[in-house]
C-alpha cells in the first residue's frame, strides 16, 4: 500500500514537471513564433473566409480576426443566432473549416448583451487596413486583424503592428480608414 502511494505521487509529480515545462516552452517560443509569422501564407481574404462561413452555417456575424498560430494563420469568425454564439476558425492558408464551437446564451443573465452584424462589404480590405495601420505606427509590420461591428452605425479594423517586440494597436473606421486610437505596449 505504502509502494502504491509512492507511485501514485512520483507519478503525480512527473506529470507536473511536464506541464509546467510545457508551458514554459510554449511561453518562450510563441512570442518569437507570432513575430515571424509569414503573412504571405494567408491565401484566403477575410472576404472568402465569411463567404466559407456563410456557405456552411448562415448565422449573423459579428467580427472576424485574422491572427497567427504555431499552424499558420486562422480566421475566427464569431457569429450568433437568437440562442447560441458561435466560433468558427478557418484556415487562412486554404479555406478549409477547422473548428465550430458553440456556447448557448445563459437566460438568467441579469444584462442582455448587445450583437451588431457586422457588414463587411461597406467595410475596407484588410490590405488598405494594413498600409493605415503600419503608416500609423511608424514601423513594424501588421501581424493580427479584426474587424468588429462596434454599433448600430460604427464597425472597425483593429491591426496590431509588431516591430521587435513593441505592439502598436490601431483602431480605425472600418469604412472609411480614419484612425480612431494608436495604442501602444511595449511589454
Amino acid at each position: 500500500m505504502k509502494n502504491l502511494k509512492k507511485k501514485i505521487i512520483g507519478g503525480i509529480a512527473i506529470a507536473a514537471v511536464f506541464v509546467v515545462g510545457g508551458s514554459y516552452a510554449w511561453a518562450s517560443t510563441s512570442d518569437k513564433e507570432l513575430d515571424n509569422s509569414d503573412t504571405d501564407k494567408i491565401e484566403v481574404t477575410e472576404k472568402e473566409a465569411l463567404d466559407t462561413f456563410s456557405d456552411e452555417y448562415g448565422k449573423k456575424v459579428e467580427s472576424i480576426e485574422l491572427e497567427p498560430t504555431r499552424d499558420g494563420y486562422v480566421y475566427e469568425v464569431e457569429s450568433y443566432d437568437d440562442k447560441v454564439e458561435y466560433n468558427t476558425e478557418i484556415d487562412a492558408a486554404s479555406g478549409d473549416i477547422i473548428d465550430n464551437k458553440s456556447d448557448k446564451d445563459d437566460e438568467d443573465d441579469d444584462e442582455e448583451e448587445t450583437r451588431y452584424e457586422l457588414n463587411q462589404k461597406d467595410a475596407i480590405d484588410r490590405e488598405k487596413a494594413t498600409e493605415i495601420a503600419e503608416k500609423e505606427a511608424d514601423s513594424g509590420k501588421a501581424r493580427e486583424w479584426k474587424l468588429e461591428r462596434v454599433s448600430d452605425d460604427r464597425q472597425t479594423w483593429e491591426v496590431n503592428v509588431l516591430e521587435k517586440g513593441n505592439e502598436t494597436e490601431v483602431t480605425m473606421d472600418a469604412e472609411n480608414g480614419e484612425v480612431l486610437e494608436v495604442e501602444e505596449d511595449d511589454d
